[in-house]
């Protein structure tokens, strides 16, 4: 495998940039095979950082006024390869690797999305939002609208499956301006609905602009690639004025397409480990909730796998299992925290101890979590990211890349302990029969959003009118607590593979 070094591609201190070889459609070669190394690749190099992002690598600056300028002036396909190139240079910064491979050409992208489609039945397209000085850049990339057999073999007039918009009311300050009061508001279920007039600005400034191309190619999943700043947005919310964007399609964040693993294997048969500290444990705050959420997972819902909870739910038990036999889903119900500064700052809290972010990836070499049958899933049902800053964004979209898992999900902020509860037990509900994984996370938040998923009478209410008992600390006298605000629901991402 020929091996290219990332940072020899970025932005230097004199403004130059190249562009890189095109990768296999499979994405063999491309930065993603970080999370599948084999014996011939060059193991990532760790980088020195202190409390900011060091400001070069190797010797490479990213001079972002630079790259900004060349984007500008890019044709569509160096656009997207520097945008990708980019992505690899923050996320590697932030976690101390150098990434290996090549990033994916617009055309690679558009063949395997029309790979998947054929696959799955579910149409995606990939989003990249770039957040530039003075504009907002959006590059929309389609899959190929005949069959991908026929892709291959005739040349395409890619002036339909590439759309690039501009959107010059949307420069770098006031798009950020907006996003910051968007999640102010969108966090707090005790404000009035103020945080549509936020959602509608932005669904204005980065999805209205592609909506047509998005309706003309059906498509139903929208895959967003963010600039900094704009990844802990919590893009279900976006509203268009009478719905919410996660009524209109299935969403995903990727860190970047190359730094994905996009293969496609059923999930619905997969073992599950699950994990729960419902107790206070370091000084943490109690989860009581937890105790019904792990139980149920493993026992009702997803019997193949095992559960375990409090002074069980250690490190060293996950290791220990995890090296027996293998767990296609990693369920993890218990505070774990994205922090600005270090990467060392932001972690998973088990019974008595805390797994750092920086340790996450050695942890997954060691279990070799990236080996067949891979690691399909990791689930933080109780995480919390620091929203707005920068590094704490990079841990939660990067979460994915650092665990070594084709997918993570989590939550950008504590929603509830019982919102919790109700999204998971009914994503994993909807997880046996969705034909793609972010599908069964739509229908989960959309259950809680049109009222079907709710606390009624002491129980929690699935939409296919299940019941669970609740006890007494959480079921809240056994009156109805209605879960439709976005605060309960629009936090919960799928990051890396949405398939």
């Amino acid at each position: 495998m020929k091996l290219i070094k990332y940072s020899l591609y970025v932005v230097l201190v004199i403004g130059c940039l190249f562009v890189l070889a095109k990768p296999g459609l499979n994405q063999s070669g491309t930065q993603s095979d970080v999370t599948v190394p084999n014996p011939g690749e060059i193991n990532p190099q760790p980088v020195e950082r202190g409390s900011e992002p060091p400001q070069n690598i190797g010797g490479i600056r990213v001079d972002r006024s630079g790259f900004d300028r060349n984007l500008q002036q890019a044709d569509f396909g160096r656009s997207v390869q520097m945008f990708e190139e980019l992505q690899a240079v923050e996320f590697g910064q932030y976690f101390g690797t150098n990434f290996f491979g090549q990033t994916v050409s617009p055309e690679e992208i558009s063949q395997i999305l029309c790979n998947l489609a054929e696959t799955t039945g579910k149409k995606a397209a990939v989003l990249y939002v770039i957040s530039l000085e003075k504009q907002l850049e959006l590059l929309l990339v389609l899959p190929n609208p005949r069959r991908c057999t026929e892709a291959t073999s005739k040349q395409n007039d890619n002036s339909t499956l590439f759309v690039r918009k501009i959107v010059t009311a949307a420069n770098r300050k006031t798009l950020q301006t907006v996003a910051k009061q968007f999640r102010a508001e969108v966090t707090n279920p005790n404000l009035n609905n103020d945080y549509r007039t936020f959602g509608q600005k932005l669904y204005e400034w980065i999805v209205a602009p592609v909506q047509p191309e998005l309706a003309a190619n059906k498509i139903d999943s929208l895959i967003f690639s963010m600039d900094a700043g704009l990844r802990s947005l919590p893009i279900a919310a976006f509203f268009n004025g009478q719905n919410f964007l996660i009524e209109q399609y299935n969403l995903a964040l990727i860190p970047s397409f190359s730094l994905t693993d996009t293969r496609h294997i059923p999930i619905a048969n997969s073992r599950i480990l699950a994990m729960g500290i419902s107790k206070s444990t370091q000084s943490q705050s109690p989860l009581p909730a937890v105790a019904v959420e792990v139980p149920t997972l493993t026992n009702i819902l997803w019997q193949e796998g095992q559960g375990f909870l409090n002074e069980e739910s250690t490190l060293e038990k996950l290791e220990s299992l995890s090296r027996q036999q293998r767990f296609g889903i990693i369920h993890i119900a218990t505070h774990a925290e994205f922090q600005p500064g270090k990467v060392s700052e932001s972690y998973i809290q088990f019974w008595n101890s805390k797994l750092k972010l920086d340790r996450l990836k050695e942890i997954s070499r060691q279990l070799e979590w990236h080996k067949s049958p891979k690691v399909e899933m990791l689930v933080l049902s109780a995480c919390r990211t620091a929203l707005g800053d920068e590094q704490a964004e990079l841990g939660f979209a990067g979460l994915a890349v650092q665990a070594g898992v084709k997918t993570a999900v989590g939550s950008l902020w504590y929603a509830s302990d019982v919102g919790s509860l109700a999204l998971m037990t009914e994503f994993y509900h909807k997880l046996r029969t969705a034909p793609i994984k972010v599908e069964a996370l739509r229908e989960a938040q959309l259950g809680m959003l049109k009222r079907q998923v709710r606390l009624q009478r002491g129980e929690l209410l699935l939409s296919d009118g299940r019941r669970i008992p609740l006890p007494p600390e959480i079921a809240s006298g056994g009156e109805t607590i209605i879960l439709s605000h976005p605060y309960f629901w629009s936090g919960y991402t799928m990051i890396g593979n949405w398939n």
